[in-house]
């Protein structure tokens, strides 16, 4: 099988895919909000549902359908364990990149609002301030990583990457960042799924970025905005103009300055360590030369540039592109 032939097949895959979890999501709303309307009401309701028929539909179709396109042709990777200490840098390094990747994404964002004249909402903003935290810890932090990572790097990795390895770098982290839905999501889980599928072909195991995932997704959605919750930002930063009403602001709230004081803390200490990790570690990172393989840019090229991709891709931008401005 060529490498165009192999991309645009797992192109097509992921679209029908894409396709599937819609129309079933599309249908679960209209049964809950013609025969259970207090249901539909229910944020958490419609959350939980909608991930666990996202799940329930990948199971169906992408092992199956790898399977068949592939004829059970797929890579094993050479395994490699990691220390705990490595897991540990490689989450602060993870932790720096979602910070990195998503303040890019934002000035992004900015640009696109004020060119358009809109605000473009954050979902992951509504998950949180929605979904209690056990719920949100047992969807983001155990559900996701799992199903996520067995879907964008274990699937996707074993079938592309004897094509090249830079090349299902890339398209297992674009794919995940399109997969997301969403302009504000996308930029970071484009970052780090790329990043996850690097350590995945080095490692070979797939359980440490399941792990990864579920440390990122634990540390910020839970962690630190239970932290934040503690706190009204609003009277803080109004407060924050006055040398004396903040110092009197900050006598009557201890609880709510002190978990502040906690996150912003905790956030820079990762962020520290992750920035020390990764100039320690930089030479250690490598793509391995393949025999019979073209260049990098030409393998990203060749991998992006066929029917399967580009279709998956523009179905993946139109959604985006409705999702942020028409609903």
């Amino acid at each position: 099988m060529t490498t165009q032939k192999a991309y645009s097949r797992m192109g097509f895959l992921y679209l029908v895919f894409s396709l599937a979890v819609l129309a079933v999501q599309l249908l679960l709303s209209l049964v809950l909000y013609t025969y259970f309307p207090v249901l539909y009401d229910s944020y958490t309701v419609l959350t939980v549902l909608s991930s666990v028929s996202l799940y329930l539909v990948g199971l169906l179709i992408l092992p199956t359908g790898a399977k068949l396109l592939f004829r059970n042709e797929r890579t094993v990777l050479e395994k490699h364990s990691m220390k705990a200490s490595q897991l540990l840098q490689a989450f602060c390094v993870t932790y720096l990149i979602v910070v990195a990747s998503n303040w890019i994404g934002q000035m992004v964002i900015g640009f696109v609002e004020s060119f358009a004249g809109t605000v473009i909402e954050n979902p992951v903003d509504d998950l949180v301030e929605s979904v209690s935290p056990l719920v949100l810890l047992i969807l983001t932090g155990l559900i996701a990583p799992v199903f996520e990572e067995w879907f964008f790097r274990k699937i996707l990795v074993d079938r592309l990457v004897k094509y090249g390895e830079a090349a299902a770098i890339l398209v297992s982290g674009l794919m995940f960042g399109l997969f997301h839905g969403n302009l504000d999501q996308f930029f970071y889980a484009f970052a780090i799924g790329s990043f996850f599928a690097y350590i995945y072909i080095r490692t070979g195991k797939i359980h440490y970025v399941m792990i990864l995932h579920g440390l990122i997704n634990i540390t910020s959605s839970v962690v630190l905005n239970g932290l934040l919750s503690l706190v009204d930002l609003d009277s803080f930063y109004a407060a924050a103009t006055d040398s004396m009403t903040l110092l009197r602001y900050c006598l009557e709230n201890p609880v709510g300055i002190s978990a502040l004081l906690i996150a912003e803390g905790l956030v820079y200490c990762i962020l520290i360590a992750g920035l020390i990790f990764l100039i320690r570690g930089k030479k250690k990172f490598y793509l391995r030369e393949q025999e019979g393989q073209t260049f990098s840019g030409e393998q990203c090229k060749t991998a992006l540039l066929n029917a399967g991709m580009i279709c998956f891709i523009l179905y993946s931008v139109v959604y985006i592109v409705v999702e942020s401005f028409y609903l």
